[in-house]
């Protein structure tokens, strides 16, 4: 099934995170950002490990990182858990599954009400049945 935009959005905010490795530590981390001293999985190469959840920090970290001509480079995972299955599923759009369970409580709600009966009533009433409004009574026109 084709992903929205809603998915893609809710994909990037809450399922990818961005991993930025280098050799020396700049002048200073920006807010929100951790920093770890990198494992195996950066092949030995890198040193430091710096862990970003959103562009605004990136960006931030990069461009300290070229002024201080700091070597980096930068890798896109994938976080684990609940969240991940939920909005990380390439055959389902989650935005869809949604919008099909509102609209199914809707159709619900409204057949297990009492509309439905209501409206067929209104409408299978004879017309001898119905009461007839009586125009208000006014006044003559004085001349």
């Amino acid at each position: 099934m084709q992903q929205t935009s809603i998915d893609r959005w809710l994909r990037k905010a809450f399922v990818y995170i961005c991993k930025v490795y280098c050799n020396t530590l700049p002048t200073r981390v920006p807010d929100g950002v951790t920093l770890e001293e990198s494992g195996d999985d950066a092949a030995g190469r890198y040193r430091y490990c710096f862990t970003v959840s959103n562009d605004k920090q990136m960006s931030e970290l990069t461009a300290l990182l070229e002024v201080a001509n700091i070597t980096y480079t930068s890798r896109v995972s994938e976080r684990t858990g609940t969240v991940s299955k939920l909005f990380n599923n390439p055959e389902r759009s989650f935005s869809l599954q949604v919008a099909w369970m509102i609209f199914i409580s809707i159709i619900i709600a409204i057949a297990f009400s009492d509309l439905p009966v209501r409206i067929w009533t209104y409408l299978s009433a004879d017309e001898s049945e119905t009461p007839l409004k009586k125009p208000a009574a006014t006044a003559p026109a004085k001349p």
